[in-house]
């Protein structure tokens, strides 16, 4: 049957491998439904799509087709509070309580910006356990978040803050905007107005979904036994408490991606519903000074000061050595192509998004077949390694 899946969109013919990789996943029977983009110098260069949209195989997956992109949010987020860091509303250097005066609270008097959107913070999740619902109530989770102790000396060590990333760098930006006499506005909002409206992409990805948009979005398909944030970390060992509340509290699914009110809610740092045309417009923009198609979002030096490398060790939560700038995984390994300076970010299951400005590429790839990787996913190394090919 995958040899029968019919590529859809544009692709240049000097990017024909990109096209090959695409239908490759296919073929290797690796993809139910996915869509890949990639801009170049602030255009929109190849937008591909196809497969299905359900488990079942009887909605296809169309040029408008969103889905989960769980950590790739992240990115979103950060881009946010980078185009507020711009404007002047938000300072990396500053105290985090200098726009959220009850995050003082229980030692982190002295927490950066910098080092909360670095995962430096210590709070990667609450110490104690709360259910789905009570993780959509927005005030409530930055109340708890605000009011505990850091799980380590902040600025000392890095831990993945794996579902309230977003909640924290949402409520700066929120608490930031509103100080400086604008209306209260939320972390999804500010996203579709600052960074996804004036480059296009306000349709192609949401950070809380409208129902009038429900009936576009595919359905997340899980690994086997793999259903559960954090399945197979800590080496059979006992997790230890920061990697506990950033992965059990609350419990994660997979198949929560499949529900109405995950996605309508705000969870800036796991539900993202998007495709990789939206994600590519974004990074596409930070990849070619902050402009995509003659629409400017920030200026080059906005870029630079959100990218600053903020720590390179072995992260707590995660076990492996992560490079973190403010809010962006920082290229290593070639991750994302081999400009060491690329940057981005990517989520559960296997979607990403990253700019390489050396290259002034932007690229993005989301799909609903979920594998089992946290980096590197096979299926989006083999479209990056085509799209450099073809430079």
């Amino acid at each position: 049957m995958a040899d029968d899946i019919e590529i859809q969109g544009t692709c240049p013919p000097e990017f024909s491998k990109v096209q090959d990789a695409f239908a490759a996943n296919f073929k290797d029977g690796k993809e139910v439904g996915s869509s890949f983009a990639l801009t170049l110098a602030g255009e929109v260069v190849v937008d591909l799509w196809a497969g299905f949209a359900d488990g079942a195989r009887n909605r296809p997956w169309n040029s408008d087709t969103l889905i989960n992109t769980y950590s790739t949010t992240k990115g979103m987020a950060a881009t946010v509070v980078g185009v507020l860091a711009d404007e002047g509303l938000i300072d990396y250097n500053a105290k985090v309580a200098d726009y959220w005066p009850e995050f003082a609270a229980a030692g982190k008097q002295d927490v950066t910006v910098a080092q909360l959107l670095s995962h430096q913070a210590g709070i990667c999740g609450p110490r104690g356990r709360i259910e789905m619902n009570e993780l959509y109530d927005w005030d409530a989770v930055c109340a708890i978040l605000a009011a505990q102790w850091p799980f380590w000396e902040p600025g000392t060590a890095n831990g993945y803050h794996a579902v309230v990333f977003g909640h924290i760098a949402g409520e700066v930006a929120r608490r930031a905007y509103a100080l400086d006499g604008g209306s209260t506005k939320s972390l999804g909002e500010l996203f579709s107005e600052k960074v996804a409206g004036p480059i296009g992409a306000d349709t192609d990805y949401y950070i809380g979904l409208p129902e009038a948009e429900d009936h576009r979005v595919a359905e997340m398909l899980p690994v086997p036994g793999s259903e559960q944030l954090g399945s197979g970390m800590g080496g059979g060992k006992r997790m230890n408490d920061a990697m506990y509340s950033a992965m059990a509290h609350p419990p994660l699914t997979a198949h929560i991606a499949n529900d109405r009110a995950w996605r309508a809610a705000e969870v800036p740092g796991a539900n993202g519903q998007g495709n990789a045309r939206g994600i590519a417009k974004v990074y596409g923009a930070l990849a070619n000074g902050g402009e995509l198609e003659g629409k400017r979002i920030i200026s080059q030096d906005g870029i630079t000061e959100m990218t600053k490398e903020e720590c390179f060790r072995k992260d707590i939560v995660i076990g492996v050595r992560m490079r973190w700038s403010r809010g962006y995984i920082l290229n290593k390994a070639e991750l994302y192509g081999p400009n060491p300076d690329a940057f981005g970010h990517s989520g559960w299951g296997g979607s990403f998004g990253f700019a390489d400005s050396n290259a002034k590429l932007g690229m993005g790839y989301a799909m609903n077949q979920m594998d089992t990787n946290i980096f590197g996913d096979p299926r989006g190394v083999r479209l990056i390694n085509a799209a450099y090919d073809c430079l």
